[in-house]
């Protein structure tokens, strides 16, 4: 019989043998295994559904309701054009401008039509009233541009009837007027004779005498149809007020000096000076088309004030929706981060847990049991070795060579079994350690796309430039910085010329080409750490310059407008063939005393004197 072995070894696995217990054995680490594998699945599922839904939904929903804004503000500034309508070709230009902001206005809120978000829908549908309101202002504002444009033509025809009538006065009075200077003259003549003929020089007198007033009422003529063509230009309807009492006091005073008049003059002279008195207080007068004119002009400013509070409304919402979205994806990737730390956590503990379990394992039955049962059996071997044959053996087994035999046998076995399940553990080992190493690469994709999602909200989408709410940010540092170092900071303010007839000939996609190759240009001249490059909006961009005076900046201006003529795109409603820019250039020292806003606004009127310039040129303030 074999030697018995020990109790506790005798407890360990007593209902099972050596296959059952290491299959019992490897089952449990597939298990854990499997446990850690799917934690990481889960870890990494988790993640990528929280950037999902930043990417796909809040993100694309918030930049949306952006460029219905932007639409909105570009709506809204098609009404300043029409309140300076002043001819039939301006207005026929401000209503296409009007109709072409319509129609980007409404595709952007079609484009919101998916918004799911109660939110934001709340939002767009405030942006949606508001445009409603816009638009009929901006209807009743075409109406008064229309109605302007016909009190500017009848403004027209009413002065050339009051300079008609007034030609007919300078006919009736000027000869009459020639006549009475040479009798005044002739009798200045005989008075300076020695002996001046008193008698014939009395009778002229008398015949001179009646006519007198006529040079007054000449200067009275003139005075009021000078007065009425000056009225026509007053700029208030107090300044017009005064013209009227003036013009009205001058009437009476006239009609006083043609009563004075001969008979047989009053009678040339009643039916013109009838139609000046009548033009004067007549609503077709030049005077009531002008008060018509300037009551149009304070309702169609009216109008346009309003505009001005419901853009200021749209914008305060806007920045209240963005804020608030922002605030929202910012949690939203934080709580990704802190549950993505948890899960990292509770992926270590479960990973400890296997390998104490295998450990423990290995220990309970490869230590335990395994090892004592070979050290018992060459115990055996060595004593059959030695010679020792006066062992108690086994009752099984026909002679002491065969049981020797099955027990050397039985040995190997053993022995190869056990190096076998050793090869599965390290095996094992290997693959929690893969699968921890999985975990670590989906946290660093994971840090990819987080870094990815920050480059998105500050980068112009179509240029890869900064967007505006990047130059937002540079400028107001740069201004700070300056404003302590006491450094110059220049802005170069460009924008592309004729960009509306371009696209409308070669289409969106081409003027969409057409900006990134200007926006190469410009990065390619924007080359230090400090300076910033950006699209402002629409086909206008912006150049923040640190530490640069007016002179390299306009160096700078001036290269960059030229390289992008030198590109040669295509242009032919453009006098030169090719896309050009017109650029406006603006430096000054930031102070306390200064506002930023000054700057960008100065960059801007010298953009404004380029385009008045002639285009594809540089200005500067």
């Amino acid at each position: 019989m074999y030697p018995s072995t020990s109790p506790s070894i005798r407890r360990s696995f007593t209902d099972l043998g050596i296959r059952a217990s290491f299959l019992l054995g490897f089952g449990v680490m597939v298990i854990l295994m499997l446990m850690v594998s799917s934690a990481a699945f889960f870890i990494t599922a988790s993640t990528v559904r929280s950037t999902s839904e930043i990417l796909n939904h809040r993100l694309p929903d918030t930049l949306g309701v952006l460029r219905a804004a932007q639409a909105f503000d570009a709506l809204a500034g098609t009404g300043g054009p029409l309140i300076s309508v002043m001819t039939e070709t301006a207005r026929i230009t401000a209503f296409e401008r009007v109709e072409h902001a319509q129609q980007l206005f409404d595709q952007t809120l079609l484009d919101l039509q998916p918004i799911s978000d109660a939110s934001v829908a709340g939002d767009v549908d405030n942006i949606i009233s508001l445009g409603a309101e816009l638009t009929d202002n901006l209807d009743q504002l075409q109406a008064l541009a229309n109605q302007r444009v016909t009190l500017i033509q009848a403004k027209e025809t009413a002065s050339d009837s009051l300079i008609s009538i007034l030609q007919l006065f300078q006919q009736l009075l000027t000869y009459r007027m020639r006549i009475l200077e040479s009798d005044t003259d002739v009798i200045a003549l005989m008075m300076s004779l020695p002996s001046p003929p008193l008698e014939r020089v009395g009778d002229m007198a008398r015949e001179t005498a009646p006519m007198m007033p006529l040079a007054r009422f000449h200067a009275e003529i003139e005075a009021i149809g000078s007065r009425q063509l000056a009225g026509a230009q007053d700029a208030t309807l107090t300044a017009l007020s005064l013209s009227r009492q003036i013009i009205s006091t001058a009437l009476i005073n006239a009609t006083t000096t043609l009563d004075k008049l001969p008979p047989e003059l009053v009678t040339a002279l009643e039916q013109p000076f009838a139609q000046l008195h009548s033009m004067a207080h007549s609503p077709e007068g030049l005077l009531g088309l002008r008060e018509q004119e300037l009551t149009l002009l304070m309702q169609s400013e009216a109008l346009e004030l309003a505009n001005q509070q419901i853009t200021a409304r749209v914008n305060d919402a806007t920045s209240v929706l963005v804020s608030r979205e922002l605030n929202e994806i910012a949690q939203a990737g934080e709580a990704a981060t802190l549950l993505q730390l948890r899960y990292q956590w509770a992926l270590v503990l479960l990973t400890a847990v296997a390998v104490f379990g295998i450990a423990v394992f290995l220990y309970r039955h490869v230590w335990q049991y395994l090892i004592a049962r070979m050290t018992l059996l060459s115990s055996n071997m060595q004593q059959i070795a030695a010679g020792n044959f006066d062992i108690t053996l086994a009752a099984e087994g026909d002679d002491e060579l065969g049981r020797l035999g099955a027990a050397v046998r039985q040995f190997r076995t053993i022995a190869l079994d056990a190096g076998r399940r050793e090869a599965e553990l390290q095996s094992s080992h290997k693959m929690a350690e893969e699968a921890l190493a999985a975990v670590e690469i989906k946290a660093l994709e994971l840090e990819v796309l987080n870094a990815k999602l920050a480059e998105l909200s500050t980068s112009d989408f179509l240029t890869g430039l900064a967007n505006r709410r990047r130059f937002d940010e540079v400028f107001a540092t740069e201004w700070a910085r300056s404003t302590r170092n006491g450094s110059a900071l220049a802005i170069i303010m460009l924008d592309v010329d004729h960009f509306k007839l371009f696209n409308d000939r070669y289409g969106h996609q081409a003027g969409d080409n057409c900006l990134r190759k200007l926006a190469e240009v410009l990065k390619q001249h924007v080359g230090r750490a400090t300076d910033l490059a950006a699209r402002y909006g629409g086909e206008e961009f912006c150049i923040i310059s640190t530490d640069a005076d007016l002179s390299g900046v306009l160096v700078l201006a001036e290269r960059i407008r030229a390289n992008i003529q030198a590109i040669a795109i295509k242009h032919e409603d453009s006098s030169v063939g090719v896309v050009t820019v017109s650029i406006g250039v603006a430096s000054m020292v930031p102070s306390l005393n200064h506002e930023s806003a000054e700057l960008l606004l100065a960059a801007d009127h010298a953009l404004y004197r380029a385009k008045a310039s002639g285009r594809n040129c540089v200005k500067s303030a």
